[in-house]
């Protein structure tokens, strides 16, 4: 499928329907795809690590703990009223421009009720939480979240031709511009307000901007919204189940605990995501298009599951098991002594959010082949089995006790869902774990060298960075160390490593290759 293309402002002819290419190199796509999001999110993950030791040295944990809430009902709100309208026509092998324009007036209606609705609900959520100033943050995230659902529908559309730099500029654009606002009105205000109105300022600004990164003109149009809900129904409850598992735990809290314990907490999972779920959650925008495209070769599809989900936990699991590791000394240098007792919680969460990685083809994989359904009753499962296990551990642990069973419900969750995987698929659940053994044993050899060397340099009182530096190089040479000393033993078959030394050798020869062309047009250019 070719998606419409933009044509002196508007799309392309509005009765004409676009085929999909005939044989597309999908895996090459692929690997630009993953390597560029890839690239943009660690460079937005480094500005977010770093936006956050700087809040954390000019706002309190009560502060970051109003913003937990607003942003903890902020998601919640907007995947209740989240319908996968770009996603939507990404599945279709066909889209018209009607079928866009759809798509558009559906976000425009859900982001007028999406404003409504939090103005519904600030006043008694600011006595819930008993934060009188809770009503102008929840509106204003209210309108936030509005304005990021205009976005122009190309920016998605387009990945369906494996055209990956939109989004990637557009999700860039966003993290910086928000974080930027964000530290900048800090400095000012030293007040949560300063995350709030950053966030807001940068969605106005990145929203606008993506009508001018992909040219599109909307146009008010209701003709396709029955075909268009058909793929996004199910997606809409989904999505609403999805984000109570994400966010339930610090609905929960937050009516519970101070908060400046919330905000503990909170920060503590802000800067855990980091690593590993935050590296990979773009990536899926480059696995559903190609998925999508593979949906008429079973055989072909069931490889492509099993390959991505081998190779991408290969990446992102020794990043977030590695900050699990490191997390005392890494919380003393990044955001000081006063965030001392957000050390267990860092370390908890990075391993919670691991686990999500090694199932991380599931939703790509169901959104292809439109089995939405799927993924609907696998949430659900999953949030019928964490919110027990939450309530129960604070009851019985407080804090530490909420944050274990959070852990032990994640875990569970993503053994569901290589089960769906496996009814998806058809890849046995056996098969998938197989997939990760090389990482696992990487991981362990990752925590044989960080744990004694962090005994040996805390018994002689080395300083934070210094722990940090030394358990980090220690960590990363075991890791990588093991997992190429396992490849080796195994007869360097195909797998994860091949695919990730694939990678490597495509980026290096792109960057080779425009460093030639440099060098070739400065010694061929005309001398002044």
């Amino acid at each position: 499928m070719t998606a419409p293309q933009p044509e002196d402002g508007r799309i392309g002819p509005a009765a004409e329907a676009v085929p999909r290419p005939a044989d597309p190199d999908l895996r090459h796509g692929t690997v630009q795809g993953v390597f560029s999001l890839g690239t943009v999110r660690m460079g937005t993950n480094l500005a977010g690590a770093l936006a956050l030791v700087i809040l954390a040295h000019l706002l309190t944990p009560r502060d970051f703990g109003i913003v937990a809430i607003a942003s903890a009902v902020l998601g919640v709100v907007q995947s209740s009223t989240e319908l996968s309208l770009s996603q939507a026509l990404i599945q279709k092998d066909q889209v018209r421009p009607s079928q866009v324009d759809t798509a558009w007036t559906m976000s425009l209606i859900r982001s007028v009720l999406l404003v409504l609705l939090f103005l519904a609900i600030a006043w008694p959520l600011s006595l819930i939480y008993a934060v009188p100033g809770l009503i102008p943050v929840l509106v204003v995230s209210g309108a936030t979240g509005a304005v990021l659902g205009l976005q122009n529908p190309f920016i998605i559309l387009v990945t369906k031709d494996l055209r990956f730099w939109p989004l990637a500029i557009y999700l860039l654009a966003l993290k910086v511009l928000s974080l930027g606002l964000a530290i900048a009105l800090a400095l000012m205000l030293r007040s949560y307000w300063a995350i709030i109105a950053g966030n807001a300022l940068g969605a106005v600004i990145v929203t606008v901007w993506s009508y001018l990164l992909v040219p599109y003109r909307p146009r008010f149009c209701l003709r396709d919204a029955r075909d268009i809900w058909s793929f996004s129904g199910w997606m809409f409850f989904k999505q609403v189940v999805e984000t109570l598992n994400w966010r339930i735990d610090q609905l929960i809290i937050g009516a519970v605990v101070s908060k400046p314990a919330l905000g503990i907490y909170a920060m503590a999972d802000s800067l855990a995501v980091i690593p590993a779920r935050e590296t990979l959650h773009p990536i899926r925008w480059v696995l559903f298009p190609s998925f999508a495209n593979l949906t008429h070769d079973a055989e072909r599809l069931k490889k492509a599951c099993l390959r991505a989900q081998s190779t991408l936990p290969m990446v992102a699991a020794p990043l977030g098991i590695g900050l699990a590791l490191v997390a005392e000394p890494a919380v003393q240098v990044m955001l000081g002594p006063q965030w001392s007792a957000a050390t267990p919680f860092v370390s908890i969460a990075a391993i919670l959010y691991t686990f999500s990685t090694f199932s991380v083809a599931l939703q790509p994989a169901a959104m292809a082949v439109g089995r939405t359904r799927l993924l609907f009753l696998q949430q659900v499962l999953a949030l019928a089995v964490k919110v027990p296990l939450l309530v129960a551990g604070l009851l019985v642990g407080g804090l530490l006790g909420a944050a274990l069973g959070r852990c032990l419900a994640e875990l569970l969750s993503t053994l569901f869902e290589m089960v769906a995987t496996r009814i998806l698929t058809g890849i046995r659940v056996a098969a998938q774990l197989a997939a990760h053994a090389t990482t696992i044993a990487g991981l362990i050899a990752m925590a044989a060298a960080i744990l004694p060397l962090r005994h040996l340099l805390r018994a002689d009182g080395w300083p934070a960075l210094l722990q940090l530096a030394l358990e980090v190089t220690a960590g990363g040479l075991g890791y990588v160390g093991a997992v190429l000393a396992i490849w080796h033993v195994t007869g360097r078959r195909d797998g994860p490593v091949t695919e990730l030394l694939h990678v490597a050798a495509r980026a290096g020869s792109a960057l080779q290759g425009k460093a030639g062309l440099r060098r070739l047009r400065a010694a061929t250019a005309p001398s002044r």
